[in-house]
């Protein structure tokens, strides 16, 4: 009988020992997410077949690491219910964190985990920087790039391979570039000449840490706050014992400290406090990092090629706040969209689209208005025919660039000019510029590809006169180029006997005003001897940002005359440069594809084109083309291509294949 009762009782506790379906715990967490330094109060409730009143309860919490910051201390106990208050440190990690909470009555206990999330303290507001949060509350020393990639080594990586890092890649899309080229390995172009030769100058706001590109970059060359702090403000270590003192152009005498250099010929960037807020740490500026902001890009961006506004035309520094009538998809202004740089130019894994005509590398896919707008974005069909056909959305939605500060038009190198700013603050000769605002495009035809002159490449002058380092490869109706808006910066540079362009060692210049000096310098450095002469060389660059509002879209009469042979200059878009006053004499007299006949230019682009009011389904390039010089392949071959060899009249013939949307290049040779 003993026995029996022990069995009994033994039963009656393992039915009691927190395993019952009947019995659960209910947890909470109040606030969540709860913000570091600052007090979560952590609940946590029996329920179901619980007595009244609970025996015991604790706690364990552990951090976003699987960190044990709290184990099995005491939780305060009002009847089922145990609270336990604890304040988040400081200093601690962000993301998701962990309570288990272990309840014991008189005859039962059970346990139970759940999750609750940690973020950081929110000390201030406003677009401009995006240092207002504590993101990284843990780090409590920073010992330099080495501190991010603790933790963030595939990031590392990808960035180590990047363009911003590499500073040269790949370049599909420049056509006269035979391998990988870039600002670090050949580049060279109409504004600061050549970067390399620049003793660092060029490079003092570029993510790389070391300031140089004499060599491969490590993971440990990556200044990760220049893109992921908008506070963080950073300048060269100087050595007076690397300096260098010159008599310039105007006979004075000037002694030109540089950066320290070590034993790979790199500099050393320190942070520069007295360009940041008083009582900065850099363990404050890597506790508080963001994803990079307008403001974050235009950091480089902006005051490319040696000042704001100067180099694209098209973004300077208030583009981080720009008006909505300079820049709709950046403007947080009523009516624009408040986008960021990254909201268009998406990264993935560091790598970064979006490439105009006078850049080599390609990296990532351009980004592209249809993007985010549909193929067809107008209630109009003409409208619509202009988006799909040969107009780039630029040409119409950015009617004007260096709207928010004049931008650099020309350089003269020969015309020696002080700037105060130059050469880390000890001034510097630059060549004279000329800058304007509120600029008018110029238009050309673009398909995507490029010619940019690289270092060792021979130049020829075109038409003008002058010689082209970046130009934009496309054509007139080829199908595949568009006309899109571009600023032309024009320039002077040294032209060796040999047909190449002459690198200066451009720092002899900043240093002396002295061009020639320069050019001699860099015949040194590359092993050139004989003559040079100055030529007038240029640069197409695409502009695309600045996108107005739909309403300051130009009107049909202010690119028409309604003639169908509007003169160059007396509107918008110059249709005669630009090819569309060339066809042949069949199309010109209408007898093509039917006997001759007598319509208004606005009438037979209703009547023929895609999406017009008539019958016709013919793109731009059916009639807009010149004469042909003769057909793909021969006849024969050509027509079976399609179908067995057929007999029509000549105006059938192109009637037939006109109407199914045959392209005239399907067929004839231009």
């Amino acid at each position: 009988m003993k026995k029996m009762i022990f069995t009994a009782a033994a039963f009656a506790l393992l039915t009691g020992n927190g395993y019952a379906a009947d019995r659960g715990i209910d947890m909470s967490a109040n606030p969540n997410p709860a913000l570091v330094g600052n007090t979560v109060r952590l609940v946590c409730t029996g329920t179901g077949e619980w007595q009244r009143t609970l025996r015991s309860a604790r706690i364990t919490i552990t951090d976003a690491s699987d960190t044990a910051l709290v184990s099995g201390q005491r939780m305060q106990i009002n009847g089922r219910t145990a609270t336990f208050d604890y304040t988040v440190p400081a200093d601690e990690m962000t993301g998701e964190w962990d309570f288990k909470c272990n309840l014991t009555d008189r005859r039962n206990k059970q346990a139970k985990t759940s999750h609750f999330t940690v973020t950081g303290t929110v000390t201030g507001g406003g677009t401009g920087g995006g240092d207002e949060t504590v993101t990284h509350p843990f780090i409590t020393s920073y010992d330099g790039p080495s501190t991010c990639i603790a933790c963030h080594e595939i990031e590392a990586q990808d960035m180590l391979q990047s363009l911003h890092m590499q500073w040269s890649g790949p370049t599909p899309n420049v056509t006269n570039s035979t391998g990988d080229d870039g600002k670090g390995v050949n580049g060279i172009n109409t504004f600061c000449t050549y970067a390399i030769s620049s003793k660092g100058a060029c490079y003092t706001c570029h993510v790389r840490a070391d300031g140089n590109a004499p060599h491969p970059p490590d993971v440990n060359d990556i200044d990760c706050l220049m893109c992921h702090s908008d506070t963080y403000q950073r300048t060269f270590v100087s050595d007076p014992n690397n300096s260098e003192t010159v008599v310039n152009v105007n006979g004075e005498t000037k002694t030109y400290v540089f950066g320290l250099v070590d034993a790979k010929g790199d500099y050393t960037t320190v942070p520069d406090y007295a360009k940041m807020p008083a009582g900065t740490t850099m363990v404050d500026l890597a506790r508080r990092v963001h994803l990079p902001t307008r403001q974050s890009c235009l950091r480089c961006h902006a005051k490319a090629g040696g000042g704001d506004w100067t180099k694209r035309g098209d973004m300077g520094a208030n583009t981080a706040a720009p008006k909505v009538t300079e820049d709709v998809h950046m403007s947080a202004d009523p009516g624009g969209a408040d986008l960021t740089c990254v909201s268009c130019h998406s990264s993935e894994g560091h790598k970064i689209g979006g490439r105009g005509i006078d850049l080599r590398q390609t990296e990532a896919p351009n980004p592209k208005c249809t993007d985010c707008h549909a193929a067809a974005p107008h209630s109009d069909a003409t409208l619509n025919r202009h988006a799909a056909g040969q107009v780039a959305c630029q040409v119409c939605h950015i009617r004007q660039f260096g709207k928010g500060g004049a931008t650099e038009m020309s350089r003269d190198w020969l015309k020696p000019t002080w700037n105060p700013t130059f050469c880390s603050g000890q001034g510097g000769f630059v060549g004279e510029e000329v800058k304007a605002a509120n600029v008018k495009p110029e238009y050309v035809w673009f398909d995507g590809t490029s010619q940019v002159y690289s270092v060792g490449q021979t130049i020829a002058a075109d038409e003008r006169g002058v010689y082209p380092m970046a130009k934009a490869n496309g054509a007139p109706f080829d199908g595949k180029s568009k006309i899109v808006p571009i600023k032309r910066h024009f320039s002077t540079m040294p032209l060796h006997d040999s047909g190449k362009i002459v690198p200066p060692a451009i720092m002899w210049m900043f240093m002396t005003g002295d061009f020639d000096l320069a050019v001699r310098k860099g015949m040194e450095e590359q092993g050139m001897t004989g003559n040079y002469q100055l030529v007038d060389v240029d640069a197409e660059m695409l502009i695309t940002h600045g996108v107005e509002p739909a309403s300051m879209a130009p009107s049909c009469g202010e690119c028409h005359d309604y003639t169908g042979l509007t003169p160059d200059g007396s509107r918008m878009v110059p249709f005669g440069q630009l090819g569309y006053h060339t066809w042949p004499a069949k199309v010109k007299d209408c007898t093509l594809c039917h006997e001759k006949e007598s319509l208004s230019w606005e009438g037979v682009h209703q009547q023929h084109a895609a999406d017009g009011q008539g019958d016709g389904n013919l793109s731009c390039v059916s009639c807009h083309t010149g004469e042909p010089t003769g057909l793909v392949k021969p006849k024969s071959d050509l027509c079976n291509d399609c179908h067995g060899s057929k007999s029509w009249s000549s105006n059938a013939l192109h009637k037939k294949h006109l109407e199914k949307g045959y392209q005239c290049v399907k067929c004839h040779k231009f």
